[in-house]
């Protein structure tokens, strides 16, 4: 149940910023305007390109949407068109190394943000991605210099401290300075949970008599985030408050009724906190229907069946996990001390 501080899944952003400028509007009260699907959108860029097929935007604008419907292939071809209408598009360039990063070619995706630099100067996106890609390949010194050439070019840039801080963390394991930069990109951009996500990290491990208020207050700023509530549970959970965990959990449930390690963690409160066994079986059987490997789960099932005197199925449980992992010491030892019981 523990949590590794070094969080290095960092994705590139998948949208570059739109600095296309916003009609002005009277003042007047408008019905608001249901919100737009992908392949709706996919559809207007297609008719707007039927009328101006010279129009690079239209297929950047395109381009994303079909990446964001995990179209690659399209996107790509739509990325290319752009390039050749407009090869001095930043936003262009940033749009195919987030394709490149989905692709897995970090290679491309050096060159083509080194690009993008190149065409403006006075940009820090590519400055950024470039530390978010470097930090990726463990080059901590070389990513906090991509960080402090963008934040030389403005002070104001979350995104840059949030890497900054991730440096730290990894490099280091500086958490006094990983702890600042968070904070200023907190400070920065009030909706930006990445860097609330890992201060309430390190407090939950450094400082936990902080770390309740702040968890609880990060769920709230972001309501809407399924992590944050998560955060918040795993640590009410394991800090006197298991009932609340699983009123969180359900929440989490009601979002997503299929959230396997939802139902994992409820069965793992019921069994480890509450003591209520066939609640906690009841979860563990939940949640190996969605997830049949889930060898910790197998594991905690075959705890309760033991705990509640079923011996010989829970040695089969103990058993079906060995054959996946042969070196699962808990499932080994629990084997054991059964057949101990038993010659006793």
């Amino acid at each position: 149940m523990k949590k590794n501080l070094l969080f290095l899944g960092l994705l590139l952003a998948l949208f570059a910023c739109d600095n296309t400028p916003k009609p002005e509007t009277d003042n007047t009260t408008q019905e608001p305007m249901a919100p737009v699907t992908v392949t709706e959108a996919i559809q207007l860029l297609s008719d707007s390109i039927a009328i101006d097929s010279t129009d690079a935007h239209l297929y950047v604008n395109r381009a994303r949407a079909y990446f964001a419907n995990e179209q690659i292939g399209q996107a790509m071809v739509d990325i290319n068109k752009a390039l050749q209408l407009d090869p001095n598009n930043v936003d262009t360039y940033l749009l195919l190394a987030d394709v490149y990063y989905t692709m897995g070619d970090q290679d491309n995706i050096a060159s083509t943000l080194n690009r993008a630099a190149e065409i403006n100067t006075l940009d820090a996106r590519p400055l950024v991605k470039l530390a978010e890609l470097n930090l990726l390949q463990q080059n901590f010194n070389l990513a906090i210099g991509y960080v402090d050439k963008a934040l030389g070019l403005s002070s104001y840039n979350p995104r840059a401290y949030f890497v900054k801080g991730m440096c730290y963390m990894a490099a280091k394991q500086d958490t006094v300075s990983a702890l600042r930069n968070f904070q200023i990109a907190s400070e920065q951009d009030a909706n930006f949970y990445d860097p609330v996500e890992q201060i309430s990290r390190i407090y939950a491990v450094q400082q936990p008599p902080y770390a309740m208020d702040y968890l609880r207050k990060a769920q709230q700023q972001f309501p809407d985030i399924p992590t944050a509530r998560y955060e918040l549970a795993l640590f009410l959970q394991s800090h006197g408050e298991p009932e609340e965990a699983l009123l969180h959990y359900d929440t989490l449930l009601m979002q997503r009724p299929d959230n396997y390690i939802v139902l994992y963690n409820k069965g793992y409160v019921n069994y480890v906190y509450l003591e209520d066994n066939q609640a906690a079986l009841d979860y563990f059987n939940q949640t190996l229907a969605l997830k049949p490997d889930y060898l910790d789960a197998k594991y905690n099932k075959g705890r309760v069946l033991e705990q509640m005197g079923d011996y010989a199925q829970a040695i089969d449980i103990y058993k079906e996990v060995l054959k996946t992992q042969p070196d699962y010491r808990l499932a080994i030892d629990a084997i054991n001390r059964i057949q101990n019981q038993e010659i006793e």
